[in-house]
């Protein structure tokens, strides 16, 4: 049985056939200064109407 991890980002690029382009962002502590830092990827996505717009 696999488990399924749900995340929520930012739509950066729909110029694909039913697939987008999903930013997600983190904030990680950096290990030594203890600072909080953004970190972001990429991901694609499938949209099967191309009902997604930039932004949502």
């Amino acid at each position: 049985m696999s488990t399924l991890k749900l995340q929520s980002g930012i739509v950066v690029g729909n110029k694909m056939d039913k697939s987008i382009v999903v930013k997600i962002e983190r904030k990680i502590q950096h290990p030594l200064y203890k600072k909080t830092i953004k970190r972001s990827k990429k991901y694609i996505a499938h949209d099967e109407q191309n009902e997604c717009k930039v932004g949502d």
